[in-house]
């Protein structure tokens, strides 16, 4: 209220009550949406006939304001003796707070019967007493000093229906208040519920990782079965006999390279001389240079005639001078002996290569692809139930918090019931709860 004339204290008296003894009750989680809809129900009831109490004060203050303002309105506060300027302002004042008073308070406030009318009446009385407050605090200088007689009344009266306004503000306060609680109530609820779901949905995949660890388990029993018997059979023994032959053959093939690089190294410089001078097709040109740097691996039926080419060219070109070298004799004399060694250095390549054939083609004996195949499908069965395993000691996790959280949830519940329904609950939950 805007008034002005030395804001009177306002005193809120304290009511000592006995103390309240909580009630114990124990219920479960489904009970709580009925003791919410009956705390709110009793809530709202309480508090409209506690607001149509004070209703009816503020409707008694009203008529009285009316009175003092229709008893204003006959004084001429002896306007006669004034100053005409003095007499104007005082007038227009006394006009303007009558009228004002008569607009705001000429009808009753309606009958309070629903929540919504409580909240109606709050904002109807606000608007109303503020309105006359502010007209009051315009003129107050004019009412003070013209109409003493009225400013105690009008003051007093209009501070009584502030004071009644205020303890309707309190009670809808504190019942907005205990609404807090039971909205905080509703979402732990709904916090319960979406938990409770998350930990189904978790519990779902977790017996979901379990089954595809158990089906894991026994591939790798089956992988295993297979694998013993492929390995214990007569032909996987072959098998490795033969393996373990070509692995010797190894020392006997370096043997036969050794020997013909031998002889090729003998005649590297005039080789290596011959690629920048030769005239022969590109071909022989790339044979050349094979021959330098790995000569077995030129060493066949196929390029045998090509291979006398070049070492006969080569010959030739030492002998003209195109290639000159220290030595030439003992260059001709080594180009010479691969020739004459040439046809046996094939064939000692090729009969190594024919046995060496002959025991890769005898390791048909035995499926090793097979073989294989079982041993990486035992190494992903084993991955597979290693990352289920991991999923589910992740999940497991999960569940422990969310159980945790419902337990928190809980807590919390019990803690919010209690302060808004002034009723100790113990709220009871079974398995099937969390």
């Amino acid at each position: 209220m805007v008034f002005g004339w030395g804001k009177k204290k306002q005193v809120v008296e304290e009511t000592k009550d006995k103390p309240v003894v909580p009630m114990h009750k124990e219920i479960t989680l489904q009970n709580i949406s009925g003791i919410i809809q009956d705390v709110t129900n009793l809530r709202q009831k309480t508090l409209i006939a506690e607001v149509k109490s004070f209703q009816k004060r503020i409707e008694t203050n009203r008529k009285i304001l009316l009175s003092i303002a229709d008893e204003l309105g006959n004084d001429d506060l002896k306007t006669d003796d004034m100053d005409p300027h003095l007499e104007i302002l005082v007038n227009r004042g006394k006009k303007e707070v009558i009228s004002s008073i008569q607009n705001e308070f000429k009808t009753e406030f309606p009958d309070i019967d629903s929540f919504e009318k409580v909240k109606d009446f709050q904002r109807n009385a606000s608007h109303r007493i503020k309105k006359v407050g502010d007209m009051l605090g315009n003129h107050t200088r004019v009412i003070h000093i013209f109409a003493k007689k009225y400013a105690r009344k009008l003051k007093d009266d209009l501070q009584v229906l502030t004071d009644n306004l205020t303890e309707v503000n309190t009670l809808i306060s504190n019942y907005n208040s205990n609404q807090d609680l039971v909205d905080d109530i509703n979402k732990s609820l709904n916090d319960l519920s979406d938990t409770k779901k998350e930990i189904i949905k978790q519990g779902r995949r977790k017996s979901q990782l379990e089954e595809s660890i158990d089906n894991e388990h026994q591939n790798e029993t089956n992988f295993e079965s297979k694998i013993e018997e492929m390995q214990s059979s007569s032909e996987f023994k072959e098998f490795q006999n033969i393996q373990d032959q070509i692995s010797s053959m190894a020392n006997e093939e370096n043997s036969i390279k050794k020997e013909i690089e031998e002889h090729f190294i003998k005649i590297s410089r005039p080789l290596n001389k011959y690629i920048y001078v030769s005239s022969l097709d590109k071909p022989l040109k790339i044979m050349i240079e094979n021959l330098v740097s790995s000569p077995y691996d030129v060493l066949s039926d196929e390029n045998e005639s090509n291979i006398k080419t070049i070492l006969n060219s080569i010959t030739s070109a030492i002998e003209s001078g195109s290639v000159s070298v220290k030595d030439a004799g003992k260059s001709k004399q080594a180009i010479n002996e691969i020739q004459n060694l040439l046809r046996e250095l094939i064939n000692k390549k090729i009969k190594f290569l024919e046995k060496k054939s002959k025991l890769n083609d005898s390791l048909n004996v035995f499926d090793n692809d097979k073989l294989v195949r079982l041993m990486h499908d035992l190494q992903k069965s084993k991955s597979n139930v290693s990352d289920a395993e991991s999923k589910i000691s992740a999940i497991q996790e999960q569940i422990d918090s969310n159980e945790s959280s419902i337990l928190g949830l809980i807590a919390k519940l019990e803690l919010n019931l209690k302060q808004a329904s002034s009723i100790s609950y113990r709220i009871s939950y079974n398995e099937n709860d969390l």
